[in-house]
Formats: C-alpha cells, structure tokens, sequence
C-alpha cells in the first residue's frame, strides 16, 4: 500500500509568519496568494497532504509519516448549546 506524502514528514517544509511554505519555493496551495498553508492547519491536526508533493522530486523524508493522533496540539471538541439541537466546534489547547 502506498502511502501519501505529508508536510508532516518532508524536511523542505517550514513556517514563517504563521504560514507554512515549501523552502524549495513550491506553492503549496491554489489559492490566491502566496502559495502557503495556514499554520492552523497544522494546529488543528489536518492531513496536510498538497497535491503538488504526492509528486515531487525533491521531496525529502524525515522519516515515517506522524500518526494521526500525535498530529496538531489543538484538539476539536462537539459542544452542545442551550437544547442540545445546535451544535459549535470549540478548540481547546492540549497541555
């Protein structure tokens, strides 16, 4: 089975001014702007697998992928406000 590349496990990823960026200069995201990811991504624990590094040549491995449980340091918690019907997703650090 083969296994998608993560920002988790390349070494060229970085972040700089709460974004993460490719230091070999790849845009790592389509959206308009400068081609970097929100560092909440990354806080929230999110896959982080862009399209453009499932094929690159310069991807470099740091090792095997992180596990999905000891991704991110916030973790989403369900609450449930007044009659249980409406519900909001609340961040809550992890110490």
């Amino acid at each position: 089975m083969k296994t998608r590349r993560t920002l988790y496990e390349c070494s060229h990823a970085r972040v700089k001014n709460g974004q993460i960026c490719c230091d070999c200069g790849y845009p790592l995201s389509r959206h308009p702007g400068n081609g970097t990811i929100d560092i909440q991504q990354l806080a929230e624990g999110r896959p982080l697998a862009p399209k453009i590094c499932r094929q690159c040549c310069d991807f470099d491995s740091m090792g095997p992928p992180v596990p999905e449980e000891e991704r991110g340091w916030l973790k989403i918690k369900e609450a449930t406000k007044h009659d249980g019907t409406y519900r909001e997703a609340v961040r809550e650090a992890v110490a």
